[in-house]
C-alpha cells in the first residue's frame, strides 16, 4: 500500500514538472504579446484582467509618483495576487509604512504569467480553494496544502529554464510593468525599481529584471534568502543584494539545483556578476528559513531586543537608504 501511495506521488511529480511551461507557453501562443520584446502597457491595459475576470475601471487620477518603486515578489506559498501569506503581510505592511520616498507594490502572483490566481478561472480551481483553506485550518489533509508550493516551485523552475524561461519571465515582466503604471509610475521619468525576492521570488525577479531593464528602468534585485540561479537577468540588474538568516540552509540550494553557479561556468551570469560587482552578500542574524526565529516571525526575540521580523526589515531599509534609493521614516530627525 505504501508503495503505491509513494508510486502515486512520483507519477505526480513527473506529470506536474512536464506540464509546468504549459501556462507560459500557452500565454505565448494567444498572442498576449505582438513581439518577442517587452513594452508599455496602456492604461487599459493595466488595469486589465485575463481571462472573464471583469477588468478594473481606470480612476480619472493615479497615484502620487514616487522616487523609488519597491515590487516585492512573494514566495512559494503564495496562492494569489490579491492576498499575501498570513505570515508576510506584517513585514510587507511595516516596510510600506517605513520605507520614505517609495511606494512598495505586492499585487502580483509572480507564479503566473496572466497574474491569475489559482482558486480563480482555473480548471482546478476547486482544488486550489480547498488547498488554500487547509493551510489554515486543523486538518487532517493539512499537509497537501504543500501541493500549492510545489506547483509554485515547478513555476520557478520554469523561469530559471534556458528553453522556457525567456517567455515566462517576459510575461511576469509585463506584469510587474503594468502594477508599476496602476501606481504611478511614469515612463518617461525612469525612477529606479528594486526588486525584492522572498525565497522562489527572488529567481522569478532575476529573470524579470532583463525585461524591465530593457524599458529604460534602472532595475536593481534584492533576494531574501532567495533560491537564485545564474539568470542572464542578472546582467542587466545595476545592483544585487542577497539577504539571509545564519542558520538558514534552504537559501544556499541554489547552489546546488543550479549548476551554472557553480565556480566551473565562469561565464554564467552569476559567475560575472561575481566578478564585476559582486553581489552584496547582508547578513540579517541568528534567524531561520521559517517558523519561531525565522524572517517573518514575532518570536523569540533576537539578543538585541528585536523581533526577527524588525530585523529583517531593518536590514531592508538600510540597504535602501544607503543606496540613496529611499529614506528611513523611523529614524531620528537631525537638528
Amino acid at each position: 500500500m505504501i508503495g503505491q501511495i509513494v508510486a502515486i506521488i512520483v507519477a505526480g511529480l513527473v506529470i506536474a514538472g512536464l506540464i509546468a511551461p504549459r501556462e507560459a507557453l500557452s500565454w505565448w501562443r494567444r498572442g498576449e504579446m505582438d513581439e518577442p520584446t517587452i513594452r508599455w502597457p496602456s492604461l487599459d491595459e493595466a488595469f486589465g484582467h485575463p481571462g472573464d475576470q471583469p477588468d478594473d475601471a481606470v480612476p480619472a487620477a493615479l497615484p502620487a509618483e514616487q522616487g523609488h518603486y519597491l515590487v516585492y515578489l512573494s514566495g512559494l506559498g503564495i496562492s494569489g495576487p490579491d492576498e499575501l501569506p498570513v505570515v508576510e503581510i506584517p513585514l510587507v505592511e511595516r516596510l510600506a509604512e517605513r520605507i520614505g520616498r517609495t511606494r512598495v507594490i505586492w499585487q502580483i502572483y509572480p507564479y503566473s504569467v496572466a497574474n491569475t490566481a489559482l482558486t480563480q478561472g482555473r480548471r482546478f480551481s476547486r482544488v486550489w480553494q480547498a488547498l488554500a483553506r487547509w493551510k489554515f485550518e486543523k486538518n487532517r489533509l493539512r499537509a497537501l496544502a504543500f501541493g500549492i508550493n510545489l506547483r509554485n516551485a515547478f513555476q520557478m523552475f520554469v523561469s530559471s529554464d534556458r528553453r522556457y524561461g525567456p517567455v515566462f519571465n517576459l510575461a511576469i515582466a509585463d506584469q510587474i510593468a503594468a502594477a508599476l503604471i496602476r501606481n504611478g509610475y511614469a515612463p518617461e521619468h525612469r525612477r529606479p525599481v528594486t526588486l525584492l525576492g522572498w525565497s522562489g521570488g527572488a529567481q522569478i525577479a532575476a529573470g524579470a529584471a532583463w525585461y524591465l531593464a530593457a524599458l529604460g528602468i534602472p532595475v536593481r534585485v534584492m533576494s531574501m534568502a532567495g533560491i537564485l540561479s545564474a539568470d542572464p537577468g542578472l546582467d542587466r540588474a545595476q545592483q544585487i543584494w542577497h539577504l539571509r538568516g545564519d542558520t538558514d540552509k534552504v537559501q544556499s540550494l541554489g547552489v546546488l539545483f543550479f549548476a551554472r553557479r557553480w565556480p566551473v561556468f565562469r561565464d554564467s551570469a552569476w559567475n560575472r556578476a561575481r566578478r564585476d560587482g559582486p553581489p552584496e552578500i547582508i547578513r540579517i542574524g541568528p534567524l531561520k528559513r521559517a517558523g519561531k526565529g525565522g524572517y517573518f516571525s514575532a518570536a523569540p526575540l533576537l539578543p538585541d531586543g528585536r523581533e526577527p521580523r524588525e530585523a529583517t526589515v531593518d536590514q531592508i531599509v538600510r540597504v535602501l537608504v544607503e543606496a540613496g534609493l529611499a529614506t528611513d521614516r523611523a529614524a531620528p530627525e537631525r537638528g
